[in-house]
């Protein structure tokens, strides 16, 4: 099969020449990755074993996908989680500098590498816009943290590089799914991609059930977006909050709310489902539904040690075959 593409236009695999120490001239390929690209933080991804592909939107699109090499993107937009300055949600958009025949393409459930000096660290964008060349991340500052230090103290308009996509999980909605997303805490942000990619297609029989675990209510981030993922008819979420806390005299003296507590109650919002413990495998069966027609599909998206304890656990429960678990 033959591939046309518009004048002036270079495939986003064109190779590139550059020169080596010696002075002599190197041809590399667009996707080529070295020992240096990986984080060396361990991630269940990581880019040496995922490294970026071709895009078919962009292909289609006659465009290059721009983050396929280090590119730089402006800081648009800074706002801290209410209630915790320690959560930030980051907006980004590719520096006015570079070429308008790029677009962005960063498919659900991948990752981009953040790089600042020789600190790599991956995140994942919960919001992408192909044509402006913009993504969302939500991130969690960590104490004495390299790369948080460097997020911390950035301003508006200031200039990071980002390459990617990187992650091997792809959507095919001709195949009926049953899809079970777990996540923890702020790793919740990029699982929203990947529910809006079903509900969004009307001809997607798949159905999705949100299990999301917090310490508590305030640590629940996106609740307006999971409110209105529930309108649809293949989506069902739980809330697991084991350290969800009120100042009511009978909540005091069990060290968390309790299930019938009035408080509670009144601080949910329709059609929300809250647990006030653990999500553990008696919790992961009932939510099986063996009747329902559907590839079962796992995602776990949280840090190593949750999806450790989680993952084994949760396929055996969800009777769920190891080729198609997904760690994000």
């Amino acid at each position: 099969m033959l591939a046309f593409f518009p004048p002036h236009f270079a495939p986003e695999w064109t190779n590139t020449v550059s020169m080596t120490a010696d002075g002599e001239q190197k041809v590399e390929d667009a996707f080529t990755i070295q020992e240096s690209d990986c984080c060396g933080n361990g991630c269940t991804n990581c880019i040496l074993d995922n490294k970026p592909k071709p895009s078919q939107r962009a292909l289609l699109a006659g465009k290059r996908n721009i983050i396929l090499k280090y590119t730089r993107f402006r800081l648009l937009q800074r706002d801290s989680h209410k209630g915790d300055d320690q959560v930030l949600f980051l907006h980004f958009a590719a520096d006015s500098d570079e070429k308008d025949d790029c677009v962005l393409d960063i498919p659900p459930g991948h990752h981009v590498m953040l790089r600042i000096g020789s600190l790599l660290r991956p995140y994942s964008p919960y919001w992408t816009d192909f044509a402006s060349k913009e993504f969302k991340i939500l991130v969690k500052l960590q104490p004495d943290g390299p790369m948080s230090k460097n997020l911390a103290a950035m301003q508006l308009n200031d200039r990071l590089e980002f390459r990617g996509p990187i992650g091997n999980y792809q959507h095919d909605p001709a195949v009926t799914k049953c899809i079970f997303i777990i996540a923890q805490g702020v790793a919740i942000a990029p699982t929203l991609l990947l529910v809006g990619q079903v509900l969004e297609n009307e001809d997607d029989m798949s159905r999705i059930w949100h299990l999301v675990c917090s310490p508590d209510l305030q640590h629940v981030y996106f609740r307006d977006q999971l409110l209105e993922f529930a309108k649809y008819w293949n989506y069902r979420s739980c809330l697991y909050v084991p350290h969800q806390q009120c100042g009511s005299a009978a909540c005091l003296v069990a060290g968390h709310c309790i299930q019938e507590c009035d408080e509670l109650r009144r601080s949910l919002r329709y059609k929300e489902r809250v647990c006030l413990h653990r999500l553990d495998a008696s919790e992961l069966e009932s939510h099986a539904n063996p009747a329902i027609p559907g590839l079962r599909v796992l995602i776990i998206a949280g840090d190593s040690g949750f999806q450790q304890a989680m993952g084994e656990a949760a396929a055996r429960a969800l009777a769920v075959a190891q080729e198609n678990v997904y760690l994000l």
